[in-house]
């Protein structure tokens, strides 16, 4: 439907006032009018498009101007004009329209700052796709160190080779190095982060709107000292900015700390079980070192001297019990402990106080007469003034007793060093025991450290082949006393003297012990300290023996379990309980400043990185606050020139405006900065969905020329 004019002749229109808007906004114009229309309508000027982004009116209804020539007579009110059903191409109907172009500002504000998809220029380190994968990274780098630890405190460390922990040894640095490397990595990748919030702050301080210059256009943050920089960033309330340079300070710990995160140290662990012989079991040896009392005549020396100079026990003996010997596996290491099941013999002093009877002689001689009784054995024995002290060791009288040869026997000393004379009696009833022992032995010198009774010695023992001798006949059980030997000829004269020998060492020895004592001879007289002494000396004597008595050489299969040290690298505790805290605070703090630094550079669309002075001057130049600097370089008349000004950015064109400046007042406003990010994020939704919503209303229809006869 066509509508005529209310009038025959519609009065020449009064040109319209041409509407300027921005350089894009022309381009937008001039692309939306074609070159035909453009030619061929003298009204171009009175139709405008609406600028981009701006909210879409439905337009009233057109009214139709026919502009014919002068000549044609104009059509009465109500009849058509004839012109208008002329079928000449060159007839051309125009529309009037009213300009509908929105006065609001906020319409004027180019669509790109809210509706557009593209955010502008960000930062690599401030991108989803690079901040997600390191705060996971972070994270997951927490969790795995305190996994580790776990598993380096459950199987003691990871084996390593022996030159791992030397300080100047190659693979050192082979251990070291890495989780330094790693460390510095995170730590650079972090430092990277911060350097460009810090250079964005001035941007983002600017799209909020009326920043000052010391805030803005004066700050910059990457040139200030790391670990002073935060309370610049905290006195100008960018709390995001010294959130962030905290965290470059706790990251600077990663290195030290990942440098302690693992250490060397020698570890007590055991080797897989190994096979040796063993060299002896139970069984009487009655050879010719016995026959001869070689062996105990030895024996006795060892222990006098072990009382007198406190040496450690021999190989294979331990306090009471004399074990049988075996090989040790010192290919395997030079220094530890192995671990074997075998046999002992358990010796017993049985050694116990008892009371002298002391008398003096009648004759005026000086002598004393002494004796003891205990369990039916008795013992008497006189003593000479003919020195100052005197000892021995003798078999007593049992009336029911053993042979001689396993029989008790007594520690007698006596001194005329006080008045009256002093004497002490010990008797010791020496027994042997058979036991399935767990022993530790020492591998460099085959000293026992723990013998563990685990069950009495039976005919289904290892090693029990030739025990018959001792549990059975001749010993029935029996210990053999060292000091009465029955023997079956004649001994030789160097057997009695061996004898002898070993009847005057052994309380020989337990007399210089008690003079070596602190309590001194005549204390130990009165402490009664002779039974201990005597007791140590007499147990000491009883298991060397027992090495040599009560064991033959046999050699039988043994396992065993060697346990020494060893070389593992194992993780620092403190290193890494304070390396995971680290790093999870630096994971939490770096996922919360991306998200609200995201909400805070909201409207900021840089097209270009900034930083150079090609950027410094594309959003400067050609606006006020560039003439303003004009020819002003010294620092001193910059800052008294910005001084008392507030700025903003253009969120249209990028530009930095100043109060005052035409197009300030449509720069972003700083009204709702204190909103909390997910209002802020939700907000920033909201007008997106508003401009895809405005942006696909339909536009005034602008005619062109009626179609021909040939076109329809």
């Amino acid at each position: 439907m066509i509508l005529l004019p209310s009038s025959a002749e519609s009065p020449p229109s009064s040109p319209r006032p041409p509407q300027s808007y921005p350089s894009a906004v022309h381009e937008e114009h001039a692309q939306l009018l074609s070159p035909h229309a453009a030619r061929s309508s003298p009204m171009q000027n009175d139709v405008l498009p609406l600028p981009k982004g701006a909210l879409s009116v439905p337009p009233p209804t057109p009214t139709f101007v026919d502009r014919p020539p002068d000549s044609v007579p104009d059509s009465p009110p109500s009849t058509p004009s004839q012109r208008l059903l002329d079928p000449d191409s060159s007839h051309v109907q125009f529309a009037t329209y009213q300009d509908f172009t929105d006065k609001n500002p906020s319409a004027q504000v180019s669509p790109r700052v809210d509706g557009d998809k593209d955010p502008g220029w960000v930062p690599w380190p401030l991108r989803p796709y690079f901040w997600i994968p390191f705060v996971i990274i972070l994270v997951a780098g927490a969790v795995g160190l305190e996994v580790a630890l776990h598993f380096s405190n459950k199987n003691q460390g990871w084996p390593t080779k022996r030159d791992i922990g030397s300080e100047t040894g190659v693979l050192h640095y082979v251990y070291t190095l890495p989780p330094v490397a790693v460390a510095a990595i995170v730590s650079a990748l972090w430092t990277w982060t911060d350097f460009e919030i810090k250079k964005m702050q001035p941007y983002v301080d600017l799209v909020h709107g009326d920043s000052p210059p010391h805030r803005s256009l004066l700050l910059d943050y990457t040139r200030i000292n790391n670990f002073i920089v935060w309370t610049k960033a905290a006195s100008n309330r960018h709390w995001l900015v010294a959130l962030a340079s905290l965290m470059v300070l706790i990251s600077l710990l990663f290195q030290p700390l990942s440098a302690a995160l693992l250490s060397v140290k020698d570890t007590w662990l055991p080797l897989p079980d190994v096979t040796r012989e063993n060299l002896g079991a139970i069984g009487l040896n009655q050879s010719a070192q016995f026959q001869d009392l070689t062996a105990f005549v030895t024996a006795a020396g060892f222990a006098s001297a072990s009382v007198l100079y406190s040496l450690p026990d021999p190989p294979f003996i331990h306090g009471q019990y004399t074990i049988a010997p075996f090989e040790l596996p010192r290919d395997l290491a030079s220094n530890g402990t192995v671990i074997a099941n075998t046999t002992a013999v358990k010796s017993d002093s049985g050694c116990r106080p008892v009371q002298v009877s002391m008398i003096q002689s009648p004759d005026g001689s000086g002598s004393w007469h002494n004796s003891v009784n205990s369990n039916d054995c008795n013992i008497s024995w006189v003593v000479e003034k003919t020195t100052e002290n005197l000892f021995g060791v003798d078999v007593p009288q049992c009336t029911s007793g053993p042979i001689s040869q396993f029989s008790p026997v007594i520690f007698w000393f006596f001194t005329y060093g006080t008045t009256p004379p002093k004497a002490s009696a010990t008797f010791c009833f020496p027994t042997i025991s058979l036991f399935d022992v767990n022993v530790s032995v020492e591998l460099a010198n085959g000293n026992l450290s723990q013998v563990t009774e685990l069950r009495p010695f039976s005919s289904s023992s290892n090693f029990s082949s030739f025990s018959a001798n001792v549990t059975g006949s001749p010993l029935f059980g029996r210990a053999y006393n060292g000091i009465q030997f029955n023997f079956t000829s004649s001994p030789d004269m160097f057997a009695l003297e061996r004898q002898n020998a070993t009847r005057l060492q052994l309380p020989a020895a337990v007399f210089q012990a008690a003079v070596q004592s602190p309590q001194g001879l005549i204390g130990s007289f009165d402490a009664g300290k002779f039974v201990d002494l005597s007791a140590k000396v007499y147990t000491t004597y009883l298991t060397l023996i027992a090495s040599s008595v009560y064991f033959l050489s046999d050699k039988e299969p043994l396992t065993m379990q060697l346990k020494t040290f060893q070389n593992r690298v194992w993780l620092s505790p403190i290193a890494v309980h304070i390396l995971t805290a680290d790093m999870l605070l630096l994971a939490i703090c770096a996922c919360l400043i991306h998200i609200y630094h995201r909400a805070e550079r909201r409207r900021l669309r840089l097209r270009h990185e900034p930083g150079t002075i090609a950027s410094a001057v594309s959003i400067g130049a050609q606006t006020s606050m560039g003439q303003l600097l004009a020819g002003r370089q010294g620092r001193e008349e910059i800052r008294e020139v910005l001084s008392n000004r507030k700025f903003r950015i253009d969120p249209r064109t990028m530009k930095i405006v100043m109060e005052g400046e035409e197009g300030y007042e449509f720069a972003t406003s700083p009204m709702g900065r204190g909103r909390s990010v997910f209002a802020a994020l939700q907000a920033q939704g909201a007008r997106g969905r508003h401009f895809l919503a405005s942006s696909s209303s339909r536009r005034p229809f602008v005619p062109n020329s009626p179609r021909s006869k040939d076109d329809v």
